[in-house]
């Protein structure tokens, strides 16, 4: 019965993507919330990003239902879409531990694939600075729900394949995915305190000043600050890098979306 509920979500959310599709929608301009009062000047002036295209018109359109999921099993949060890709699969995250979804499915079962998950230092409402959401990939790169990733190295599917999907509870996220490249198999939320402004540029510093070859780079977004809200998809083959494909929020269907750092 629970893998029925499943199945019948997800089959359910594929067939009115196809018959509604992306472009059923209204393009509206989002102004981003976030570390209000906290910004510099120089900082709102490079809020003004590239313009994001259509996005959807309100939450009605967030078509997976994060309560029924949260039925089979209370660790779902949302769901994640990337078209272009295979990646169409809930997101969780455990209270026992912060890997447990390494070695577990989505309905808490053990398994090697085991699921996409966000870690305690992230919140449930998508409204860190930076989000990480991890997923598993195999040696050769063939199987796991985040081996499709890869592509995005590939400077024309990167180019092709811009906009990534979150559900959450009465929202629909779309981001815009600007950067995919290699780093060091280490922790981001380890790597940078995003609790804090310092911590925030430290990372768009080290971002932008990393011209490492073969880091795909979506033009005209140079100008992001700790004002506005990313995501990082990140995923190994166990060769000791790390693969981050970079989204920042560019759609907020019901304006939920905000939060205040420390200076």
């Amino acid at each position: 019965m629970r893998k029925w509920s499943w199945e019948r979500i997800k089959t359910e959310h594929k067939r009115i993507s196809k018959s509604r599709g992306i472009m059923a929608v209204c393009a509206l301009c989002l102004t981003l919330c976030g570390c209000s009062g906290e910004q510099t000047q120089q900082e709102q002036a490079e809020t003004q990003l590239p313009e994001t295209g259509p996005a959807y018109e309100s939450a009605e359109d967030a078509r997976v239902d994060i309560a029924a999921l949260q039925k089979e099993n209370p660790d779902v949060f949302g769901w994640l879409y990337i078209p272009g890709t295979d990646i169409d699969y809930p997101v969780l995250q455990s209270e026992q531990a912060d890997d447990y979804y390494e070695t577990h499915d989505a309905f808490g079962a053990k398994s090697a694939e085991g699921a996409l998950y966000t870690v305690l230092a992230n919140g449930k409402n998508m409204c860190d600075f930076m989000t990480v959401i991890h997923g598993k990939c195999s040696a050769d790169g063939t199987e796991g729900q985040f081996a499709q990733l890869y592509q995005f190295l590939d400077r024309d599917f990167f180019e092709e394949n811009e906009d990534a999907y979150i559900y959450i509870d009465g929202n629909l996220l779309t981001y815009r995915i600007f950067a995919a490249y290699e780093r060091e198999d280490t922790d981001l939320l380890r790597s940078y305190d995003f609790s804090y402004l310092s911590g925030c540029r430290q990372f768009l510093d080290d971002f932008y000043g990393d011209r490492q070859m073969g880091k795909n780079f979506r033009e005209g977004w140079e100008g992001l600050t700790p004002s506005h809200f990313l995501v990082a998809f990140t995923t190994t083959k166990g060769s000791g890098k790390q693969l981050v494909v970079l989204g920042a929020l560019v759609g907020d269907a019901a304006g939920t979306i905000k939060r205040a750092v420390i200076e």
